[in-house]
């Protein structure tokens, strides 16, 4: 638990219990973190009774406005919390119920501890291996979701290899970020206008990703640097290259074919992402071996089918576009007022 908890505890609390005493706490609020948790968490909206959007970030309060998507600045003294988030000390108090879901697909760095988890009554992951490895670190409140965001993008499209023919073939790079030592950002980056002739780029990089390659991206005009959600770009590209960020969980998910750059060992890795990835893509040490690996890729665009498939098992549990609809009633058991 982070330190703001312990320190800001004792006067929550008893904020809430006053305000508890003068009127019922009867509210539900969902707690955003940045605009990522909202693609999560609206899909599992539609199925509720609409609930209050709070967040103490003046970024996010800012985007989520301009969307058109009503939202309050903390505090806030709810009955209950939903967040796609393990940040229950946002409400330290243990009379507000906190349901967690998660804000990525499966677990692609090294899992918080279990003792974050305990406040909650419920968790939410998104597929039975990512809840198994959770159990295994000592979660003890998890439950298969799944991972709504990717509700409104399926079932997935199928490659169309002849459309490629008429036009630029499409690419999208993906990055973690660069602190985590788990980016490739540094290997492709730099390269990048030497590919625009030939090929038609987007770059999707993580919100924590170092303020000078974002800078970098920003001043190459013929590089289209995606700022809202990267899933329409993923949907229409013909394939994706990534480092360890959770969105190559999504890239799969919606059918695409991978090129994957080998990186040094981090603190942070999952060894098993390493190994999913040494099945389901295309590896790469650096730039040199990009172009050839991209056109392996355009040639055949099947490559790798089967085992992505295989790997769609083990990040999903199911990719039926009813994600929403199975975490809004597992919420609606512990919050049944919410029920629609």
């Amino acid at each position: 638990m982070v330190l703001s908890y312990y320190l800001l505890k004792p006067f929550y609390s008893l904020s809430w219990r006053a305000l508890d005493l003068i009127s019922k706490r009867q509210e539900t609020v969902f707690y955003c973190h940045t605009p990522v948790d909202m693609e999560n968490w609206l899909p599992v909206q539609k199925y509720l009774k609409p609930i209050r959007v709070v967040t103490e970030k003046i970024k996010t309060y800012n985007a989520l406005k301009n969307m058109g998507i009503k939202v309050s600045i903390l505090p806030a003294f709810p009955k209950a919390v939903i967040m796609c988030r393990v940040a229950s000390h946002k409400f330290p108090s243990h009379k507000v119920l906190k349901i967690g879901m998660t804000h990525g697909a499966y677990h692609f760095k090294r899992m918080t501890s279990a003792k974050n988890y305990l406040p909650f009554s419920l968790f939410l992951f998104t597929s039975q291996r990512d809840l198994e490895n959770a159990i295994k670190n000592g979660v003890k409140t998890g439950q298969v979701g799944g991972f709504p965001k990717l509700d409104p993008y399926l079932p997935a499209k199928p490659i169309d290899a002849e459309g490629i023919k008429g036009r630029k073939a499409r690419i999208l790079f993906t990055a973690t970020y660069d602190k985590s030592g788990m980016s490739a950002i540094q290997h492709w980056l730099p390269h990048l206008p030497r590919l625009t002739d030939k090929y038609e780029i987007h770059v999707s990089v993580h919100p924590w990703t170092s303020k000078a390659y974002i800078d970098k991206l920003r001043a190459m005009p013929q590089v289209h640097y995606i700022q809202g959600s990267p899933l329409p770009y993923i949907q229409k590209a013909d394939l994706c290259v990534v480092d360890t960020s959770s969105i190559l969980a999504e890239c799969i998910a919606l059918g695409k074919p991978l090129i994957s750059w080998i990186l040094p060992a981090s603190p942070r890795e999952v060894p098993e992402i390493n190994e999913i990835l040494a099945k389901i893509s295309i590896r790469i040490k650096d730039f040199a071996g990009l172009i050839p690996a991209i056109e392996k890729v355009l040639a055949e665009p099947d490559i790798f089918s089967e085992e992505r498939a295989w790997a769609n098992t083990i990040f999903f549990d199911s990719l039926d576009g009813k994600a929403g609809l199975r975490s809004a009633q597992a919420i609606c058991k512990l919050l049944p007022e919410l029920s629609l």
